[in-house]
Formats: C-alpha cells, structure tokens, sequence
C-alpha cells in the first residue's frame, strides 16, 4: 500500500468533506511527524502507536565489511536504523487469534 493508496482510500471510505489534495496533505504531514520526532524526538527516538505498534531507532555497532570482489575489508561506522515492534493486538489479528 502507498500513500496514494491510503488517500483513496480515505477519500473513498470515509465520510469527509475534503479534497484528495486536502486529505494527501494531512497523510504526508502525519509522516513528516513521525520521521521527525524518530530523527529529533526527546522520547529515546521512539514512536508507539497503540494497537498497531511501536517505531524504535537503534543504533548499529561499526563493523568490518568485506567487498566480495575484491576481498578487501573495510570499516562500516555505526551507524542508526529503525526497527519496528508489532504491537499485540495486531499481532493476534496477524494470526488469527
């Protein structure tokens, strides 16, 4: 599913009075919060949306990294990525609880 996607939808199921450009604006901006408050964020670069799950920025260790070529080796520095908990009551819809 894209944004596209869940404009539509929005737009389709929904009872608003609003344009799909109105309602792509509020998506994006939804989006927009949620990477700032990962990136910039003063509760430890998480997000827990209740119900569905929780976004968690955690950082990687440096790490030795080989090019498979070359068989050179090369230093990766740490590094940040983002990791996701689903949260329970997804998880039982995921498995048909």
């Amino acid at each position: 599913m894209t944004k596209a996607d869940i404009v539509n939808w929005i737009a389709q199921n929904k009872d608003i009075k609003a344009s799909k450009r109105d309602i792509s604006k509020v998506v994006n901006r939804i989006f927009e919060i949620i990477a700032e408050e990962l990136i910039d964020g003063e509760d430890n670069h998480k997000i827990q949306i209740s119900g569905f799950g929780t976004f968690i920025v955690k950082k990687r260790a440096p790490k030795i990294g080989r090019n498979p070529k070359t068989r050179e080796e090369k230093l990766i520095p740490e590094r940040f990525g983002i990791s996701f908990k689903v949260g329970k009551k997804l998880h039982r819809k995921l498995n048909g609880e």
